[in-house]
């Protein structure tokens, strides 16, 4: 979504036509319209709450991936074991060994979807953990902007250049740090 919302900023930005451009360029030098640039990704990155919660997620998707592991080991075997035997199996025997065999690929199907499916556990518990952290940041940046009278923040990846001056990441990474 963030990178939809960044290509659809930089699209609107290509597509701003030169009169318009001189126009609040030149509203910006007499106080009018004053645009700055933040890079909340690297503001994030500095934050420890930010650092605990990309800890906690990678733990829980380690236990997550780990318990796939080990259900898809389960398969393998029971597959090895089926192939060798399955010659010398009634129809019967047969059919029951590929129901168990379809089984533990539902298990592993159904498992990898409620854990780590976009809707999954993981999934829920990453937005528990970050929403969060991405409110307090653009609660820092709001109230930068406002200190610095802007009128609009846009986030750097919608640009493909832009004068430094306008950027207040640091700015913002000082306000979150000194507010605890």
């Amino acid at each position: 979504m963030k990178y939809f919302l960044s290509a659809a900023l930089l699209a609107a930005v290509a597509f701003v036509s030169p009169a318009y451009a001189q126009k609040a360029a030149s509203g910006a030098a007499s106080g009018g319209v004053k645009i700055g640039v933040v890079d909340s990704q690297k503001i994030v990155a500095q934050l420890p709450e930010a650092k605990e919660a990309q800890e906690k997620l990678q733990e829980s998707g380690k236990k997550y991936r780990d318990t796939l592991e080990t259900i898809q080991k389960d398969y393998v075997q029971a597959l090895e074991g089926y192939d060798k035997q399955k010659g010398m199996m009634s129809a019967d025997a047969k059919t029951k060994e590929e129901e168990r065999l379809k089984a533990i690929q539902e298990r592993f199907l159904r498992y990898r979807e409620e854990k780590l499916g976009n809707q999954g556990e993981l999934a829920q518990l990453q937005e528990e953990l970050l929403a969060p952290i991405r409110k307090r940041v653009q609660a820092a940046i709001k109230e930068v902007a406002k200190g610095e009278k802007l009128s609009a923040v846009m986030e750097t990846p919608a640009f493909v250049y832009f004068d430094e001056e306008l950027d207040i990441t640091f700015r913002v990474l000082d306000k979150l740090k000194r507010n605890k």
